[in-house]
C-alpha cells in the first residue's frame, strides 16, 4: 500500500507543478487597460516600461476567430520607443517579442495586433523609451 501512495503523491506533486507553471500567476502586473476610442497619456522611461493590456469590453472577436486591433501611438518628432508584446503570459513558454509598426510618421506609430482573445490576465503589451521626448499618447482604434 505504501508503494500506492508514494506513486499517488508523485502524480499529485506532477499535477501541481504543470498547474503552476501554467498559472496565471507569472503574468504581469499591468499599470494601465486600455478602453476602445480612448486617449491615453503617459509618460515613458528609459529604465522601465509601461504595461497595459486591452480591455475585453465591447471588444471581443466572434467566437473562434481572430480579430485585428490597431493601436496609434501619438509622440514628439523626437521620441523613440520600443513596443513589445508577451502573448499568453500564462503560458510557461511564451515569448516576449518586439512589434513592428504597420505605419510610421515622425508623429504617429500604428501598430496591428492579430489574437482572438484580450484577457487581460493573458497578454500583455510594453512600451519603453528609447530616447528623445517621454510624453505619449495611446489609443486603440
Amino acid at each position: 500500500m505504501d508503494n500506492d501512495d508514494n506513486l499517488t503523491d508523485q502524480y499529485l506533486a506532477f499535477g501541481l507543478y504543470q498547474y503552476l507553471l501554467s498559472a496565471p500567476g507569472i503574468c504581469p502586473t499591468v499599470d494601465l487597460t486600455l478602453e476602445k476610442g480612448t486617449n491615453y497619456p503617459l509618460t515613458l522611461s528609459t529604465t522601465s516600461s509601461v504595461i497595459f493590456n486591452i480591455s475585453s469590453t465591447n471588444n471581443l472577436p466572434p467566437p473562434n476567430q481572430n480579430r485585428e486591433y490597431v493601436l496609434v501611438i501619438t509622440k514628439d518628432t523626437t521620441t523613440n520607443l520600443e513596443f513589445s508584446a508577451f502573448r499568453l503570459c500564462n503560458i510557461s513558454n511564451s515569448s516576449l517579442t518586439i512589434e513592428s509598426p504597420i505605419s510610421s510618421t515622425a508623429t504617429e506609430l500604428q501598430y496591428r495586433l492579430y489574437t482572438n482573445d484580450v484577457r487581460t490576465l493573458r497578454n500583455a503589451f510594453y512600451l519603453k523609451l528609447i530616447s528623445g521626448n517621454a510624453s505619449i499618447s495611446i489609443r486603440q482604434e
